[in-house]
C-alpha cells in the first residue's frame, strides 16, 4: 500500500512536468522543433538503455535502487528550475528517462514479492486506475500551478517534492527478506544476463503472446492520440480554444473508462476468462473507432472515448496479471526491461506512421486505420501464436528460468 500510495504521489509529479516541460522550451526558444526534440531525447534511454537495465536491478537490492534512483530522479528535476541553458536541460530529461527506464522494471518486479499471488491483479489494477486518475488530475493541476506561480517552472518544485514524498514511503515499506538479500559474489556477464531474459521472454508462450498484444496496443495508442487530436481541430469546425478544451475531456474520457474498467476486472477476476478479456476487449475498441466514421458530434465523441477506454482495460490488468504470474524472480527485472523498452519502439513506429498517414490523409483515415489494426490484428496474432491455448485458465507451474550456471 505505502509503494502505491508513494508512487502515485510521484505521478501527479510526473504529471506536472509533463505539461510545463514543453511550455518551458517552446517559452525558451519559440521553436516547435526544439519542443519536440524534448520527446525524442526522453524516448532514446527507453529503446537502447532500457532492456538493460533490468540486468541491473536482478543483481541489485531492489529497494536500494528504488531509493536511490527517485532520489537521483528528484535532484535532476530540481536542476531543470535552475537552468537557462535548453542544451543543459536536454541532458537533465535524458538523465531522468534514464533513471526512470531503471526504476520501471524494479518497481513491476518488487510488486509480487510483495503481495501474495492471488492479489496479482486487484494489486495491478489499483496502480492502473490510479494511474489514469492521475492523468486527469494532473494536467488541471498543472494548469493551477502555472497560473499561480506566473510559469512553468515551480511545476518542476513540486515534482521533485512529490519524489522526496515517494522516497519517504518507500523506506517505510517492510520488504521481505528474499527482495533484500545481496546480490550473489559470482555474476554472469551483463550481456549474458540480458541475453537470458529476452529468451525467457520470447521461449515462453504466454509472455510471447501478451508481448506482442503489448506492441499492438502501443502501436495503436500512438495512431489513436495522434487522430484524436486531428479530428477535434479539423472535423468539428470549432474554434481553437474551444477544439482543445475537447480534446481535454476526450483525453479524460478515455481514462474514466479505463478506470472504471479495470476496477471491474480487478473484482470480477476469478468469473471471467482472460482470453476474452483481452481478444474482446481489443477488437470491440477497434469497433468503436470505425465508428467515428459516422462522424459523431462533440458530445458523442467524449462518448465514444470513454467506451473504447472500457474496452481497452480488457487488455491491462490481465495483462499485467500475465506477465507477473509466468516470470520467476530471478529473471523478472529483465524481462519486463525488455518490454518497456519494446513498447518504446513500438510507440515510436507508431507516432512515425501516424503523422505521415494524418498529414496526407486526415483525422478519419487515421482512424480507420487503428480501428481496423485492432479488429483484424488481434485474431490475427492470436491464432498465428496460438494465443487462445497459451492463455488456457490451466497452466503448467513455472520453468526454471536460465541461470549462468546452466551448461
Amino acid at each position: 500500500m505505502l509503494l502505491w500510495l508513494g508512487q502515485t504521489v510521484s505521478q501527479l509529479g510526473d504529471a506536472l512536468t509533463i505539461v510545463a516541460l514543453p511550455l518551458l522550451i517552446y517559452s525558451m526558444t519559440q521553436s516547435v522543433t526544439s519542443m519536440t526534440l524534448t520527446f525524442v531525447i526522453e524516448s532514446v534511454p527507453w529503446i537502447f538503455i532500457g532492456p538493460f537495465a533490468g540486468v541491473l536491478v536482478d543483481r541489485m537490492n531492489r529497494r536500494t535502487v528504488l531509493i536511490g534512483v527517485d532520489l537521483l530522479r528528484a535532484v535532476c528535476v530540481a536542476m531543470i528550475f535552475f537552468s537557462t541553458s535548453v542544451g543543459f536541460i536536454y541532458v537533465l530529461c535524458f538523465l531522468t528517462q534514464t533513471l526512470a527506464a531503471i526504476f520501471a522494471p524494479a518497481r513491476s518486479a518488487v510488486i509480487p514479492e510483495l503481495i501474495e499471488r492471488e492479489l496479482y491483479v486487484k494489486a495491478i489494477g489499483l496502480s492502473q486506475s490510479s494511474f489514469q486518475t492521475v492523468q486527469i488530475v494532473g494536467p488541471f493541476l498543472a494548469t493551477g500551478v502555472i497560473a499561480l506561480f506566473g510559469g512553468p517552472r515551480a511545476s518542476f518544485l513540486a515534482d521533485t517534492v512529490t519524489f522526496l514524498v515517494a522516497v519517504s514511503l518507500t523506506l517505510m515499506i517492510q520488504f521481505p527478506k528474499q527482495a533484500e538479500k545481496a546480490a550473489p559474489t559470482q555474476r554472469p556477464s551483463f550481456f549474458k544476463s540480458f541475453g537470458e531474459g529476452a529468451s525467457y521472454l520470447f521461449g515462453h508462450k504466454v509472455l510471447r503472446y501478451v508481448t506482442m498484444i503489448n506492441l499492438l496496443k502501443g502501436i495503436t495508442q500512438s495512431v489513436v492520440l495522434t487522430s484524436s487530436v486531428l479530428y477535434c481541430k479539423t472535423q468539428l469546425q470549432m474554434s481553437a480554444e474551444s477544439s482543445d478544451r475537447l480534446y481535454s475531456v476526450v483525453v479524460a474520457a478515455l481514462a474514466i473508462g479505463i478506470i472504471l474498467g479495470t476496477t471491474i476486472i480487478s473484482s470480477m477476476d476469478k468469473k471471467i476468462d482472460r482470453r476474452f478479456l483481452i481478444i474482446g476487449g481489443l477488437m470491440f475498441q477497434g469497433l468503436t473507432f470505425l465508428s467515428i466514421q459516422f462522424h459523431p458530434g462533440p458530445i458523442l465523441l467524449v462518448g465514444l472515448y470513454g467506451l473504447s477506454g472500457f474496452f481497452a482495460s480488457g487488455a491491462l490488468t490481465p495483462v499485467s496479471a500475465c506477465y507477473a504470474e509466468s516470470t520467476p524472480n530471478e529473471v523478472r527485472g529483465r524481462v519486463y526491461s525488455v518490454v518497456n523498452s519494446l513498447i518504446r519502439v513500438a510507440l515510436a513506429v507508431g507516432y512515425f506512421a501516424a503523422g505521415m498517414i494524418g498529414e496526407r490523409f486526415g483525422a478519419l483515415t487515421l482512424l480507420t486505420c487503428g480501428g481496423l489494426l485492432l479488429v483484424l490484428a488481434t485474431p490475427l496474432l492470436t491464432v498465428v501464436l496460438r494465443g487462445f491455448s497459451a492463455l488456457s485458465p490451466k497452466q503448467p507451474p513455472l520453468p526454471q528460468a536460465p541461470t549462468a550456471s546452466a551448461k
